[in-house]
């Protein structure tokens, strides 16, 4: 009951995210890049919710402008992941034998390399920008895809329906398209739900160390990492932003463990 209280308010956040990322100009009609050096470090009020940054700008306009390169990037990252762990998963689990073997090895391997090293690594080699960080989080993420799918597809081949079709002459594409792949969507689809929430966070945390969108443009990472300097005296420059990282994890997380549990037991 716990858990169903707590999808309406995650899918709100999630709503609004969405939105702020669709249609900025819902949320904030001021230009995220243009301010007014005579309001520098404005606190939070009636004309600026926010406040204002060091140049005057609107916060709460940089921070909903900048949901929509945050979120797309993570999405991108999972779909990236998504898509190269469960081919991989696919060829391991319908192999089976030396091809399964030789690949699941490679799989670990990945695996053992931190993740965060891997995306610096990539990075490095790739360039900074939005796009450039979010294949390097997608390819970090691509092995667990590839375990799970692997499990699930030699779980589903095993079971007595799949059996049933191979006797009854079904091609062995027609029984994995039909048969072994929409019954292993569900674990996918939670782990991906899952997923998108560390990417959400791992993609803000490669933007604050600078390997994001160049600036002037906005980034809920590079936000934060542009208002360490003044911590002391303008707290809503980092506070603000990494609120709103937090709560839409918090609600991508929350989403995905629901839909881990009616996975496992559905």
């Amino acid at each position: 009951m716990r858990r169903r209280l707590g999808v309406l308010p995650s899918a709100l956040v999630l709503l609004a995210a969405t939105a702020a990322a669709l249609a900025p100009g819902l949320f904030s009609p001021a230009d995220p890049l243009r301010g007014d050096l005579t309001e520098r470090l404005l606190p939070p009020e009636a004309a600026h919710l926010f406040g204002t940054d060091e140049l005057g700008r609107d916060v709460l306009a940089r921070v909903v402008h900048g949901s929509a390169p945050s979120l797309q990037a993570a999405v991108i990252a999972v779909g990236i992941a998504v898509l190269a762990g469960s081919a991989i998963g696919l060829v391991a689990g319908t192999a089976r034998g030396r091809l399964d073997d030789l690949v699941m090895r490679a799989v670990e391997v990945l695996l053992a390399v931190p993740s965060f090293l891997l995306i610096l690594v990539v990075v490095a080699v790739l360039g900074p920008g939005t796009r450039e960080v979010a294949f390097a989080v997608g390819v970090s993420a691509a092995a667990v895809f590839s375990r799970v799918v692997r499990a699930e597809v030699i779980r589903v081949r095993g079971s007595g329906y799949v059996e049933a079709a191979a006797v009854c002459g079904t091609g062995r594409a027609t029984v994995l398209l039909t048969h072994v792949l929409p019954n292993a969507a569900g674990p996918v689809a939670a782990l991906a739900t899952l997923e998108l929430g560390n990417a959400v966070l791992t993609v803000a945390a490669v933007s604050f160390l600078g390997f994001g969108a160049p600036p002037p443009a906005p980034e809920w990472g590079s936000l934060i990492a542009a208002g360490r300097p003044f911590l002391a005296s303008a707290w809503w420059l980092t506070t603000v932003p990494g609120l709103v990282i937090v709560a839409v994890v918090l609600a991508v997380n929350h989403l995905g463990n629901v839909l881990r549990t009616r996975s496992e037991t559905g």
